[in-house]
């Protein structure tokens, strides 16, 4: 087996701090100007190439025409002097140049960043809303609706979707929530540490969605595990309400709720409705009155 060069080892190292991000290159650049300061300042120092300037004063003409290199413009002396302050300009420009690039792709990966709707949402008595479905934006409309006396309402949606995707489709089809504000995070509902973005354990209630598939109520059960078998929850009792469309799934459930969930059967509940509008005319328009926040 062949030894490993000091060589070999420095490179490593240098990949290593590399490897951290944009800090990292930041700080090689800085050191690499730093170096480029230094060394030139003492060169003309040392040579004498001009006497009427101290080391001080050369490390500062120096660090000025790294940052600005139209500084050399003004300069004076002899050749060998405007050589080395030329010398530190050009150095500055390449240095300068990778440290702008470095900067700027930085900024456009936070910006990306943050249109996926990964940060983590600091709100308390919000109101969650995992999943998305047909219903949601009835839902986001009737709390705005009901949050119009609060002063720091907030609802927080957390689904599987694109986030500017979320927020362009509830601006068109819900229009505006008034004192309420709508977070929409990027996320699979049933997985832990993506609840942990919404902050559930300061959340006011939680609603859980089925989404439009032929296994909601699955979706719904295992988003159920996730926020009361949370090894970090809070020690409260969370207030959830979630719906389900199959009868026979609602046994399992509630098992899995206890009495933190209250279940709503959608399709059970809606012909049920249905059923007594037939049988009473102008029932709708009490059902309407009753379950509208509107007035």
């Amino acid at each position: 087996m062949s030894k490993t060069t000091w060589r070999a080892r420095l490179s490593y190292a240098f990949d290593n701090s590399l490897s951290r991000g944009p800090s990292a290159l930041m700080g090689w650049l800085g050191l690499a100007s730093l170096v480029v300061i230094v060394v030139i300042s003492l060169l003309v120092w040392a040579t004498g190439i001009a006497p009427e300037y101290g080391l001080i004063e050369l490390f500062w003409m120096s660090l000025m025409r790294t940052l600005d290199p139209g500084t050399m413009g003004g300069d004076s002396g002899t050749w060998p002097f405007l050589l080395s302050m030329f010398g530190v300009t050009l150095g500055g420009i390449f240095i300068i140049s990778m440290l702008i690039g470095v900067l700027t792709t930085s900024i456009e990966e936070r910006l990306q960043d943050l249109r996926k709707g990964r940060s983590r949402v600091v709100e308390s008595g919000h109101t969650v809303i995992l999943g998305w479905s047909e219903q949601i934006h009835t839902i986001v409309a009737q709390l705005s609706l009901a949050n119009a006396n609060q002063r720091r309402a907030c609802i927080v949606i957390l689904a599987d979707r694109d986030k500017v995707a979320m927020e362009d489709e509830l601006r068109d089809q819900v229009g505006s929530t008034g004192r309420t504000r709508l977070v929409c995070r990027s996320g699979n509902p049933m997985d832990m540490g993506d609840l942990e973005i919404t902050n559930l354990h300061a959340a006011r209630s939680i609603i859980v969605l089925a989404p439009d598939a032929e296994d909601g109520d699955s979706s719904v059960i295992k988003t159920m595990l996730a926020i009361t078998n949370n090894p970090r929850r809070r020690p409260e009792p969370y207030h959830v309400v979630s719906e389900l469309r199959d009868p026979r799934n609602m046994d399992v459930a509630r098992l899995v709720g206890g009495d933190e969930v209250e279940l709503v059967l959608i399709g059970d509940l809606i012909a049920r409705i249905i059923a007594q509008t037939c049988r009473q005319s102008g029932l709708s328009a009490v059902y309407n009155e009753l379950f509208d926040f509107c007035g």
